[in-house]
């Protein structure tokens, strides 16, 4: 998968872009905040927290995949 494929993937399925490039979702009317900082080869997934941003899983892009059922797979922890 490439940067552009998942950005694709990501906009199709609720999230929206920041004003740094990163995706970001909101959910159970703003308690939740989740996003998907983008790096050059890299992608994590972090949760918003009293602590800041923080990572709970990542994966190189050449290791992602979306499944059958729509899904993004192949983030490790």
């Amino acid at each position: 998968m490439t940067r552009e494929e998942l950005i694709a993937w990501a906009l199709a399925n609720g999230w929206k872009q920041d004003r740094f490039g990163h995706l970001q979702k909101q959910e159970h009317e703003g308690l939740r905040r989740y996003r998907l900082k983008l790096g050059k080869l890299a992608v994590r997934y972090e949760v918003h927290s009293h602590a800041g941003w923080v990572r709970v899983r990542s994966a190189y892009y050449k290791d992602l995949s979306i499944t059958a059922g729509g899904k993004l797979a192949g983030m490790k922890f």
